[in-house]
């Protein structure tokens, strides 16, 4: 008779959501406080363990019905996390997905926060946080970017979203020649409103653009 092998073990499965806006040329991730110990009182990122019958994105849908601005939103899967030691309680691996929000899908900023405000957070979701940038920064494309995007908006703003994701500074006359001869903008026949400089050309993306 063949022996059992001990090295198995049970495993519960979650999800993890990073769901990220840009406000005033920074970054935001929403948090939540936790309810329940262990970690009571601290802030974490949104998700839980999968039901049985559940895939991990109707998990994720489910755990994050009350977030409106997610409502219909693309979710991305970017990494799972393994470490034995993750949860206190028992083993749980999570896999981590990321939202891109623009800020008029935004009703509240109140629970998003500043990366570099962060201090501890539950688990290890400061790990999975940090993971999360790293693919936007890694992955960064005119699918995502659009998603962070309003409708229409001026080419300085679309910029400073290229920027803050990638980290790097780009240079506008470069930026503004490279966009335009894209084809992925229309020029919209409406201006900025309501701002104390001159007002700005708008524009939109021409179609729901693919990376």
């Amino acid at each position: 008779m063949k022996e059992k092998n001990t090295n198995y073990e049970f495993a519960n499965i979650a999800v993890n959501a990073v769901i990220c806006t840009i406000k005033d040329k920074k970054l935001l991730i929403y948090l939540q406080t936790r309810e329940k110990d262990p970690f009571k009182n601290y802030l974490e990122l949104p998700g839980g363990l999968l039901h049985q019958k559940e895939t991990a994105q109707e998990t994720l849908i489910r755990k994050l019905k009350n977030i409106t601005e997610l409502k219909n939103h693309s979710l991305h899967q970017f990494q799972t996390f393994t470490d034995p030691k993750r949860d206190p309680r028992s083993r749980t691996i999570s896999i981590g997905y990321i939202a891109l929000l623009s800020p008029e899908k935004v009703t509240s900023l109140k629970n998003f926060y500043q990366i570099d405000s962060l201090t501890k957070l539950a688990f290890d979701h400061q790990k999975i946080i940090k993971s999360a940038i790293k693919f936007l920064k890694q992955n960064v494309n005119n699918q995502l970017i659009q998603e962070l995007m309003p409708s229409f908006f001026p080419l300085n703003d679309l910029q400073v979203v290229y920027q803050v994701i990638s980290q790097k500074k780009i240079d506008n006359r470069n930026f503004r020649k490279k966009i335009l001869n894209s084809n992925l903008l229309q020029k919209a026949k409406i201006i900025q409103k309501n701002v104390n400089h001159r007002p700005a050309s708008l524009y939109r993306f021409a179609n729901k653009v693919k990376s």
